[in-house]
């Protein structure tokens, strides 16, 4: 019997099927199925049934699961203490992050750095999913929300500002918002996991009698649906701003400001190369500062339109 196997098992009991395993194991779902059989004809034992609905522990899989599980965090841990050893800079850093914070920033900061470091690897993971640090899902996380877990090792590194925008065409149109009198005959654009009715993605504005007409998990789209005319949304200033079709709603109303985190792993704390990238991202974001705090020269020289809305 090997880890690996045991592995695969997991995976498919989280994952529930599959393919939902082989998205979290980088293989195709043909594998996953293989090292299952392989693992049950080993041990004698049948362990999970396929359904119509998905995947089934049986009894014996109840047991096994909670042994593995027991199995997997003295492994993971062996591998994140050799880890946390490691003096050689060189190597891969695995970094998660939002896909525009990535895009926007943590590429370009990466690229300066493997310039001084080409013994540097760099496996970047945009998702807006909280993955799991202490199974080694990623070394290093970018999040504006802090964890409650004792084991991660949270480094405040700044924050972004983020705010209500429009476009220029839909503000013609359709005329701006008063503060404090709510977005009602408005159309919204939202975050597909947030509730409609939730407002805080609109400043506290009441939303009563207003229109979601667009929705995505995509930072990027969203602020690319309000760019076209969609509607109002609340999207990062470091995107918008750069943005000539864009303007804020109520630009003299300070937009609301989100912290920025980098996450790792308590095990991982001495490890050189983790030190190495983060202190780049940090140092990335110091010299992007205004930019993200929303005060980008080139958004004050935007800030006149020939043909105010």
């Amino acid at each position: 019997m090997e880890w690996t196997d045991l592995r695969f098992f997991l995976a498919a009991v989280r994952g529930g099927n599959l393919s939902a395993a082989a998205r979290e194991l980088g293989v195709n779902y043909t594998t996953v199925g293989r090292r299952l059989d392989g693992l049950q004809r080993t041990l004698g034992a049948t362990l999970i049934q396929r359904t119509p609905d998905g995947l089934t522990l049986t009894r014996a899989g109840e047991a096994v699961k909670e042994l593995c599980e027991k199995i997997e965090t003295t492994a993971l841990e062996i591998e994140r203490r050799a880890a946390g050893q490691d003096r050689e800079l060189g190597g891969t850093v695995r970094l998660t992050a939002t896909e525009t914070l990535a895009a926007r920033f943590l590429i370009p900061a990466m690229a300066t750095l493997r310039k001084r470091h080409p013994e540097l690897e760099i496996e970047l993971i945009p998702d807006y999913r909280i993955l799991d640090l202490s199974r080694q899902q990623a070394d290093l996380a970018m999040r504006n929300a802090r964890p409650a877990d004792p084991r991660l090792v949270c480094r405040r590194v700044g924050g972004f500002a983020i705010t209500l925008y429009a476009s220029r065409a839909y503000l013609a149109e359709r005329g701006r918002p008063k503060r404090g009198a709510g977005l009602a005959g408005h159309d919204l654009v939202s975050w597909t996991y947030l509730l409609p009715a939730r407002r805080g993605q609109f400043m506290g504005e009441s939303v009563t009698d207003a229109r979601i007409v667009f929705r995505s998990n995509s930072t990027l789209a969203l602020t690319q649906a309000v760019a076209e005319g969609f509607g109002i949304g609340f999207v990062p200033c470091y995107l918008a701003d750069e943005d000539p079709r864009l303007v804020r709603v109520w630009p003299d109303v300070a937009p609301h400001m989100q912290k920025l985190w980098l996450i790792h792993h308590e095990d991982l704390r001495r490890t050189a190369r983790i030190k190495l990238v983060s202190d780049a991202i940090a140092a990335a974001l110091r010299r992007e500062s205004r930019v993200l705090r929303g005060e980008s020269p080139r958004r004050n020289a935007r800030s006149r339109p020939q043909n105010p809305v």
